[in-house]
């Protein structure tokens, strides 16, 4: 929408001002010193694409906001979104005219980050498997906390596909780490009481593996000797 300025003033500490700027139909913005020089705001007169302004302005924003936030950890899309509403809504000054533009500048703001890098819901999911590489859960458990943190579950899955996580191996690894703690001597241990042996089953159940594969893991110990 095409607007006039009508007038400008300085407002702040000196060397720390801001300008409110006075439009004809939009109302009194605020913007920053240099916002005011780059896009020529102090001219009275000066005929304006309100929402073009708008959104250049709140783009440079929240790159400010969103650059530190995950130039050094992978963040997921929602999770930029939703620090990028947290900062840039009616609460922080947002409201009126700034409203009808931030979701504009936050898609643009999203697509910069994905093309440097700095985000993107498939880079996510590959840096948190490799996070993840280590630890005794399945690779459905690790889609599960993914999808958790909004992930969409064909993303995350592709991930697993991908990765080159090995889910018997990590089920015998959470299983011998299960005996190791219960008997406390370091001993690996063969498992032949029932009851027991259903316990580590829904245990390593309970760690995302699938029941057939903690089954069969715990089976293998049932039939092991036990080792000195």
């Amino acid at each position: 929408m095409t607007d006039i300025i009508i007038g400008s003033a300085a407002s702040g500490e000196p060397g720390d001002a801001s300008y409110t700027v006075d439009f004809k139909f939009s109302g009194s913005l605020s913007f920053r010193t240099e916002e005011v020089w780059e896009f020529g705001l102090y001219e009275e007169g000066r005929e304006v694409d309100v929402e073009e302004l708008l959104t250049k302005v709140l783009e440079r924003r929240m790159r400010e906001c969103a650059l530190p936030y995950c130039v050094y950890s992978r963040r997921t899309e929602k999770q930029i979104r939703s620090r990028i509403e947290e900062q840039f809504c009616e609460k922080k000054g947002y409201g009126g005219a700034w409203a009808e533009c931030v979701e504009a500048a936050a898609d643009n703001v999203l697509e910069f980050l994905k093309s440097e890098g700095y985000a993107g819901d498939e880079a996510y999911c590959d840096s948190y498997f490799r996070s993840r590489f280590d630890k005794d859960v399945s690779s459905n458990q690790i889609v599960y906390e993914l999808v958790r943190r909004g992930i969409p579950a064909e993303l995350a899955e592709a991930a697993a596909s991908r990765s080159s996580r090995d889910d018997e191996e990590s089920c015998r690894r959470a299983l011998e780490k299960k005996l190791r703690v219960r008997f406390g001597d370091g001993k690996r241990r063969s498992v032949s009481d029932v009851k027991e042996k259903a316990a580590l089953v829904r245990f390593l159940i309970s760690r995302g593996f699938d029941t057939g594969l903690a089954a069969r893991t715990v089976e293998k110990y049932a039939a092991s000797p036990d080792e000195d």
